[in-house]
């Protein structure tokens, strides 16, 4: 099988060739289980585009302390208005803001989860199947 693998944004994060294609025995929990149950039934040479949610993809290493409370002044400060379901970098570290919260002495906090995308993204995936063997 060859694919290619973008997030949301059409952005390219894994891709192979026909000079390298992945080999599977499906269902030996080789791959995520999205891939594995969208090659059921297709044919050698055929291709599909299909979407994988976290859940079916690579949603169990989430890990729920990458969502962090930061201050939004370090936002403010290098020029960055985080608004809700944007990637943003500070630094080095990119992560997606999932809102801003606002503490009792009026402290504003932007909710940025550093996870890595492949967690928390639906993932889309071109595969096309090159050969089947039994």
């Amino acid at each position: 099988m060859v694919y290619t693998a973008t997030y949301p944004d059409g952005t390219i994060f894994d891709q192979n060739t026909e000079e390298t294609p992945l080999m599977f025995i499906v269902g030996n929990k080789q791959v995520i289980e999205g891939l594995d149950e969208a090659v059921i039934g297709m044919n050698i040479g055929k291709t599909k585009t299909i979407t994988i949610t976290p859940n079916k993809g690579y949603g169990e290493l989430y890990q729920q302390q990458n969502v962090q409370k930061v201050g939004k002044l370090i936002f403010d400060t290098i020029g960055i208005s985080p608004e809700a379901g944007t990637i943003q970098k500070l630094d080095n570290i990119e992560g997606l803001v999932k809102g801003i919260e606002t503490d009792e002495d009026g402290n504003e906090f932007v909710i940025f989860d550093i996870n890595p995308r492949q967690t928390r993204d639906n993932l889309k995936y071109k595969i096309t199947i090159l050969s089947k063997q039994l």
